[in-house]
């Protein structure tokens, strides 16, 4: 039916041509002819008809906000972002930082009661323990953190594909816009006492290593530990606060989140899936094969140094090259 062709057309004219939207769009014309045939055959007329099933169909919003589909803008090359859509995310983001922030804490926890053990071994503490059975232990301990600090970076990914679009160019709403600045605005003192009492933690962490160098060598993996789990909460308040404000800042797109910078974020985030992952590896394998509980801690400040150093260099040359070609 021409009608109901043309009435399809127009509800979704506000909505992007993907392929999950034009398959939804075909599915709703072969549900609404059916339904009109079934009118006719009943022995209504076929304005009727027509007006039955457009009534009955009304609005696809609702559908559309369910399956995470939001509209384009006026030119059709931009998805917009409503009001609803903005909070929604804001909650997720929240949820998202909280669990992630927890699954970093509960990561070097787990390192520094690893390094703990190893310590107590090598000072006899275990007793008749062997040094198979002190690992075999200190790796139990190890997967009691780990497991579930996995657990929650699954948790906290979740929700988040359904905002994939805010990673390409997209608008927010004029009162979205509004909302999200509030919002932010809110969140930006207490932003700031997170952040200064996790560099506080993050700089006064080596100074366990320090005082337990001073008390001798067989305490230098205590003072380890010591730092690691002080790292650990700096880390916790970092994630947790620079997650939230960064979800503000992708939604407003300021900061790391303009268009210019995501590309950038792209390729970072690239190389942290492998630098991170593989300084973890070289932290076990010196720890476990080779016993070097004492120093092997230094690879997290090292990688932390190596990765700031890569971005701001791929930073720099991206930059360069920008201003070669304006």
């Amino acid at each position: 039916m021409d009608v109901l062709r043309a009435y399809l057309n127009s509800l979704f004219a506000a909505w992007p041509r993907t392929a999950q939207v034009l398959n939804l769009k075909r599915e709703m014309l072969d549900t609404m002819e059916d339904k009109y045939e079934e009118l006719k055959q009943d022995g209504k007329s076929e304005h009727e008809a027509i007006g039955i099933v457009i009534s009955e169909f009304g609005s696809i919003d609702e559908l559309m906000h369910e399956l995470g589909i939001l509209p384009v803008s006026d030119d059709g090359d931009k998805v917009v972002v409503s009001k609803q859509s903005a909070h929604e995310y804001e909650k997720i983001v929240r949820r998202s930082a909280r669990l992630q922030a927890i699954g970093w804490l509960s990561i070097l926890l787990g390192v520094a009661a690893t390094m703990c053990i190893a310590a107590l071994k090598d000072n006899g503490a275990f007793g008749n323990w062997s040094s198979d059975q002190a690992y075999l232990f200190a790796v139990i301990v190890l997967f009691v953190f780990v497991v579930p600090a996995i657990g929650l970076f699954i948790a906290g990914g979740n929700g988040k594909d359904k905002y994939t679009m805010l990673e390409n160019e997209f608008e927010l709403e004029a009162d979205a816009k509004d909302s999200v600045k509030r919002h932010m605005e809110t969140f930006r003192p207490l932003h700031s006492r997170l952040i200064v009492i996790a560099a506080c933690l993050g700089t006064l962490s080596p100074v366990a290593l320090l005082i337990a160098g001073m008390r001798g060598e067989t305490e230098i993996a205590y003072g380890a530990a010591i730092m690691l789990a002080l790292l650990g909460l700096a880390i916790f308040l970092f994630a947790y606060a620079g997650s939230i404000q960064g979800g503000y800042q992708r939604l407003l797109q300021l900061g790391e989140y303009t268009p210019e910078k995501k590309e950038e974020n792209r390729v970072i985030g690239r190389i942290a899936t492998v630098l991170w992952p593989l300084a973890f590896v070289v932290f076990f394998v010196s720890g476990f094969v080779y016993g070097r509980w004492d120093v092997n801690w230094a690879v997290f400040p090292v990688t932390a140094v190596l990765f700031a150093a890569i971005g701001g260099v791929y930073s720099m040359r991206r930059k360069t090259k920008m201003k070669t070609k304006a």
